[in-house]
């Protein structure tokens, strides 16, 4: 196709977005909503995904060494979980660390322990583990139990699976409502474009029996459904991003209590902005050209 004629059917498309002002409000307005759903539930989604492994991460598998454990065994213990390709990081933890720890939970009331310093100390040393996949802990739990030298692995196995079901909650809620908010998008859309081309099926007959192609009559239809979709995702982008960075800042700045914690977890919108911006507007491209080529099917059948 020659560039002047892809101007000509580009115009042709603007124009028919212009003409048909009142079904075009409706379309960007009924495709913003969508897009807006769209937005909320995928950044609910990534900030529930990333609250998910956040809290994973502050969960640790803590591996309880024997008492008469030898140096040796201890020392092949750090070397395997140096190189388990299934351990994010651990750290050593000694028998008068963890004195030191209780103590200092304890706070005024830390001279009760007092008395079990130095030998008389029965806490064992252990190892504290973060693990890159908390769907493996059961499988790398029992792992580490069978490591010489190990007494007992305590994990939080309860914790992981309501994690783990969360996540996965989250995940298949969002790409189900996103499958339906398309849908919607593009039969609104379709409807649109079918009344379009309902206005000029006489057109349509008469170019096709003259010899234009099914790709020259529908272009002009599929750039309408384009530019929808285009000023929708324009117009979802300001919104969802001023909305973002007003909650951001409230979140981050001034809420107090658990909701001053989702805060230091919460994605920040410098790490959105530019997959925000290009997922709305493919997102508006795809329902406005599919939108577009499905309405347009039964009338290039002449």
């Amino acid at each position: 196709m020659k560039f002047s004629s892809f101007k000509y059917l580009f115009r042709q498309g603007l124009h028919n977005f212009v003409g048909n002002r009142l079904m075009s409000v409706a379309s960007v307005g009924v495709v913003t909503s969508c897009l807006i759903l769209v937005g909320v539930c995928v950044s609910l989604a990534l900030n529930v995904n990333s609250f998910v492994e956040y809290l994973g991460a502050q969960n640790e598998v803590i591996i309880y060494i024997k008492d008469d454990a030898a140096r040796e065994s201890i020392d092949a213990m750090d070397e395997k979980l140096k190189s388990d390709a299934d351990v994010s990081e651990y750290t050593f933890v000694s028998k008068e660390r963890a004195l030191e720890e209780q103590m200092s939970y304890m706070g005024q009331y830390a001279s009760i322990l007092s008395s079990y310093q130095g030998e008389n100390n029965p806490l064992p040393a252990s190892y504290r583990v973060h693990l890159k996949d908390l769907t493996r802990l059961e499988q790398v739990s029992l792992r580490f139990s069978q490591m010489d030298g190990v007494d007992y692995v305590s994990t939080p196995t309860e914790l992981a699976g309501v994690l783990i079901t969360l996540k996965n909650v989250t995940y298949y809620a969002g790409f189900a409502v996103l499958a339906v908010l398309m849908l919607v998008s593009m039969v609104v859309i379709s409807n649109t474009i079918r009344l379009t081309v309902f206005a000029r099926r006489r057109e349509i007959s008469i170019m096709k029996y003259v010899g234009a192609t099914n790709g020259f009559i529908q272009l002009p239809f599929v750039v309408e459904g384009l530019i929808i979709g285009t000023v929708s995702a324009l117009i979802t982008f300001i919104a969802i991003s001023a909305g973002y960075i007003y909650l951001y800042s409230y979140i981050t700045t001034q809420a107090s209590g658990f909701i001053a914690m989702l805060g230091t977890c919460m994605i920040p919108y410098t790490s959105l902005r530019f997959v925000m911006g290009i997922g709305f507007l493919l997102f508006g491209w795809i329902i406005g050209g599919v939108g577009s080529a499905i309405s347009m099917r039964k009338y290039l059948k002449v």
